[in-house]
């Protein structure tokens, strides 16, 4: 379950993981944007999936209280035997519309996790949104 956000209007700090439809139904529909945002995600989630991707971490201004956020930062988590399909991979790594993402080993997703993702430019502690994949 995905917490309320803070008087800061950020997630307390964490990772909270969740589905499609519960990062919609949080983050996804208060405007135009953030609809448009939402379906770089969706989009950004199939391409991971075929690419053979294990993780997909969402961050930035889109989970939080702001009402049309800039972008949506992610982190994604390569598997071992990525890219298991070239063309998803490569649709991923030319970039896609309202996302900034990066692809990392185990090592760097530690960093982003605790230290990158996990506060502001201001050093207030966050919390960030982690896809869940629905069977």
């Amino acid at each position: 379950m995905i917490p309320p956000f803070n008087d800061d209007g950020y997630l307390p700090p964490g990772v909270y993981p969740a589905t499609l439809a519960e990062i919609d139904a949080r983050f996804g529909q208060e405007s135009e944007i953030r609809r448009v945002q939402m379906e770089s995600i969706r989009w950004l989630v199939d391409l991971a999936a075929r690419a053979g991707v294990r993780r997909i971490i969402l961050n930035g201004s889109f989970v939080t209280d702001i009402m049309e956020p800039n972008d949506v930062d992610c982190v994604l988590l390569a598997e071992s035997k990525f890219p298991v399909d070239a063309a998803a991979a490569a649709e991923l790594t030319a970039g896609l519309p309202f996302l900034e993402t990066r692809m990392v080993g185990v090592e760097d997703l530690d960093l982003f996790v605790n230290i990158i993702f996990a506060s502001d430019r201001n050093e207030i502690r966050k919390g960030m949104v982690e896809v869940i994949r629905e069977p």
